[in-house]
């Protein structure tokens, strides 16, 4: 790598951009996550959340104990690796998680449920395609209804819905797109389609695999090697500082 005239050798870490980039952070965060909940069997006072999810450096959780708790939790995640920490988190009866908006609503103290809405980001500009581009107009429609289908599948309840339907909608005309078309777009999509939206796509069943088999097994070696060259075997010990 160069910049401003000088070469750069990567010493640490994946280099950003590779397709082997988001597979080998996922394992490596998938084996810290081993270790730690290893070490919940030993440690009474660590906690394993009720439920943990994450993509890839995000993560979301819920726990069975207090803010003292979720913050031992992290203090112990942190020891396990120098380069790797949890340096920003919420905690609390509402979180915002990837493009969800996660919140006890009226149905939680009632059936326990959790309600969810859309989350975007304050830095969003909003930058969507222009009504003047040289797109096909299938591509303009698609992804319209798309965005209108995913506020559906994220908002749990119908006001919430609304509520970023009528952004949307106002978004776009600074876009440059006219009202009658937008409101012959915005009718096809409605808030009572949500559970259908939910479901699952069928799945298509082909004849043959992309992959043959013993390609496949080619990929997997290929991808374990890369990840042992990668990381070094201490990684895989264990380490006292992990489970003491």
């Amino acid at each position: 790598m160069t910049f401003d005239g000088e070469y750069f050798q990567q010493i640490f870490g994946v280099i950003m951009g590779t397709n082997v980039a988001p597979i080998l952070a996922n394992l490596y965060m998938a084996r810290l996550e081993t270790i730690l909940k290893e070490k919940c069997k030993t440690d009474t006072k660590l906690k394993w959340p009720v439920l943990f999810k994450r993509f890839i450096d995000d993560g979301f959780g819920i726990i069975d104990g207090n803010k003292m708790d979720f913050e031992y939790w992290v203090s112990e995640f942190n020891l396990l690796r120098e380069s790797i920490t949890i340096d920003k988190f919420k905690f609390g009866n509402e979180v915002d998680f990837m493009d969800l908006y996660i919140y006890k609503g009226n149905d939680f103290s009632s059936f326990g449920k959790l309600d969810i809405s859309v989350f975007q980001k304050e830095e969003n500009k909003y930058m969507y395609i222009p009504m003047k581009s040289g797109h096909q107009k299938h591509t303009i429609r698609n992804f319209i209804l798309g965005e209108l289908r995913r506020y559906v599948r994220c908002s749990t309840q119908e006001f919430n819905f609304l509520k970023m339907k009528n952004k949307f909608f106002k978004r776009l005309r600074l876009r440059g797109y006219k009202k009658l078309f937008l409101k012959r777009l915005f009718r096809k999509v409605k808030h009572s389609s949500r559970i259908s939206l939910l479901k699952f796509p069928p799945k298509y069943v082909t004849e043959e695999k992309f992959y043959s088999e013993r390609k496949e097994n080619e990929i997997l070696e290929n991808a374990e090697q890369t990840f042992q060259e990668t990381f070094s075997n201490d990684f895989f010990k264990s380490d006292g500082k992990c489970f003491k």
